[in-house]
């Protein structure tokens, strides 16, 4: 397993226990993502992790595919966890030669720069719901470091919104928050 793919699975576990104690009753809560619900949130890195699975069980370039059924949020998550993890772990796929997302050369190079999705949206599901986030300082700084060089492209792309500013002092993750354009 390397750094990439740990990240990676932190960062989906992360936002597992966040899922994993949503109240059925909050999935139509608003998130910070602007038109968002809770549920819609869901479903996005629903979409994601199966494009990620997509890729690795394939080795070929495959997009974001949201579940069938969300009638059961819980349900759609764990199917697309289980998914993910499991297409992950099999020998020889953190290898496999791309290009993929973001250019990434490699599935683990994918997956080190994708985790910034789940830990992103694990912050967003946490402020939805009424959660800790419980969000690891380490695995904030590894996205940090990923996404600085991206963010230009990442807002171009409407993929997050405007920097904000935050001072250099602050926690790693009020900085990291102001630079997928979301304020702590």
């Amino acid at each position: 397993m390397s750094q990439n793919s740990r990240n990676f699975v932190q960062a989906v576990l992360a936002f597992d226990a966040v899922v994993q104690r949503t109240d059925d009753n909050a999935w139509q809560n608003a998130t910070p993502c602007e038109g968002w619900t809770a549920a819609d949130l869901l479903e996005h890195q629903c979409a994601v992790l199966n494009g990620v699975t997509a890729v690795a069980t394939s080795g070929k370039m495959a997009g974001p595919t949201p579940p069938a059924d969300m009638s059961d949020p819980q349900a759609a998550w764990r199917e697309t966890r289980d998914s993910v993890l499991l297409a992950l772990d099999q020998q020889g796929v953190l290898g496999q030669q791309g290009p993929f997302w973001f250019d990434a050369p490699t599935v683990d190079d994918m997956v080190g720069i994708v985790m910034w999705d789940a830990v992103t949206h694990t912050w967003d599901l946490a402020q939805a719901v009424g959660q800790h986030h419980a969000l690891d300082d380490a695995l904030v700084q590894a996205c940090h470091a990923v996404i600085a060089p991206m963010s230009d492209m990442l807002v171009e792309s409407g993929r997050t919104g405007p920097v904000i500013p935050v001072a250099n002092d602050a926690p790693i993750l009020d900085r990291y928050l102001g630079l997928v354009g979301r304020q702590a």
